[in-house]
């Protein structure tokens, strides 16, 4: 039977009873494996970078996009919520066309990996199931 609070009948209880497997001390490097460090080829340097810059486009285009028609619609203010707009549809615009054009530059060096070489392999499973 556990031993509740206040009912030490032996000067301690279950639950603070040692283990023999148990290390003396606590050894948090012990909990699981290792942390991989990146190694400088693990991506391209263009590819990051472009990636920082759509994100910021993307985001202030969706602000754009949201903070005009509420302007126009609560504020009153429809020129200047139709700017904003328009601001962002340019952004939104822009933004998908630096993407398009990495992926296609990207396929036309081959560095594009879209599964294809994987169904090319041989193998006779279902060309629809990705998991193996």
């Amino acid at each position: 039977m556990i031993d509740g609070p206040g009912e030490d009948d032996d000067g301690g209880s279950v639950l603070s009873e040692k283990s023999e497997f148990e290390p003396e001390e606590f050894d948090p490097s012990s909990l699981g494996p290792d942390v991989p460090t990146p190694s400088s080829g693990d991506y391209q340097s263009d590819a990051a970078g472009l990636f920082v810059r759509l994100v910021v486009v993307f985001n202030v285009a969706l602000l754009a996009l949201t903070i005009g028609p509420m302007l126009a619609y609560f504020e009153g203010q429809v020129d200047l919520g139709l700017r904003i707009f328009l601001a962002g549809v340019i952004l939104f615009g822009y933004g998908t066309y630096r993407y398009v054009k990495f992926e296609r530059e990207r396929k036309a060096r081959g560095d594009g990996s879209d599964g294809e070489a994987d169904d090319a392999s041989g193998s006779d499973s279902d060309p629809s199931d990705r998991n193996g």
